[in-house]
């Protein structure tokens, strides 16, 4: 029996409209609904959403079978973009064929982006995409190998999210925090964010901030450096969490590295990072 898969397991998306948000993603991202329930108050509170124990939720599988979307009814949560948050600002889902999949999309999704090369490499082609509850999508097909990024790649129409991307007010600070998570230091740089100067009409070619760091799974996490004004708190639909399985960690060096820990009695931890990202982590137990 192979073990667990490490790094991303799933993403927790908010949604006003669970149906809809599911027709969508059944009829455009071959997706399938593979359960629907509620969400459990043990769940809730690890999600940090303890009153939305007993909402309802749908888990989606990709092409593969595999459920690696959850979906949970919040009819208050706020859509909007998130370009102009601190906090997830997108979820990566590695695709098989990115120009025929953008193709095919249409209302209630919106191609911000046409599909193209990035300019770290020309192996990597991407389409930004929103989705109905206002989450923001990299649709990304990868060629060949990159290095010295660790990257997978597939065939199917819809596989795995392997980056989480956070908006960040100081990279240097969500930097540290995310390098004592995951035991890497990986790479700092400045790039262009083509998603992020259109909506916050900036000059195409401005660059960012960025650093990006490793985690197993042939997984990463994206922190981009964004100047935001302030603004009022609210839960905003889209998405709300990743959850990662990971070595055990240590709760002292984190909370100084800057995360909040909660540990859970099942086990997993409640984390919130310096920029307000939420992960819901599973401690993996060794094969």
């Amino acid at each position: 029996m192979s073990a667990p898969r490490q790094g991303i397991v799933h993403a927790t998306m908010l949604a006003p409209d669970l149906a809809a948000f599911c027709a969508a993603y059944t009829t455009q991202l071959a997706m399938a609904v593979q359960r629907q329930g509620t969400l459990d108050a043990a769940d809730a509170d690890t999600l940090d959403l303890p009153d939305l124990a007993g909402a309802p939720l749908a888990w989606l599988a990709n092409s593969a079978g595999q459920p690696v979307l959850r979906v949970v009814e919040d009819r208050a949560a706020v859509v909007g973009e998130p370009m102009f948050r601190h906090g997830w600002l997108s979820l990566e889902v590695l695709v098989g064929d990115i120009d025929t999949l953008a193709a095919g999309l249409h209302a209630p999704f919106r191609v911000l982006g046409a599909p193209a090369n990035l300019e770290l490499s020309d192996a990597i082609r991407a389409a930004q995409v929103l989705g109905p509850a206002g989450e923001l999508l990299y649709l990304t097909q990868v060629k060949a190998a990159v290095p010295p990024f660790d990257l997978p790649m597939t065939r199917d129409a819809v596989a795995v999210p392997f980056i989480g991307v956070t908006s960040t007010p100081d990279r240097g600070a969500s930097h540290t925090a995310w390098t004592a998570l995951l035991g890497a230091t990986g790479w700092a740089f400045e790039t262009k964010i083509t998603v992020l100067n259109r909506a916050h009409g900036r000059p195409l070619e401005g660059r960012y901030p960025v650093a990006v760091v490793p985690m197993p799974g042939q997984c990463l996490v994206e922190i981009d450096q964004v100047e935001l004004p302030s603004t009022p708190a609210q839960r905003a639909a889209g998405l709300h969490s990743l959850c990662l399985r990971l070595p055990a960690p240590d709760a002292a060096a984190l909370h100084d590295a800057g995360w909040q820990v909660r540990p859970q009695p099942d086990g997993r931890h409640s984390l919130r990072g310096a920029a307000g990202e939420h992960v819901e982590l599973i401690v993996a137990v060794d094969a």
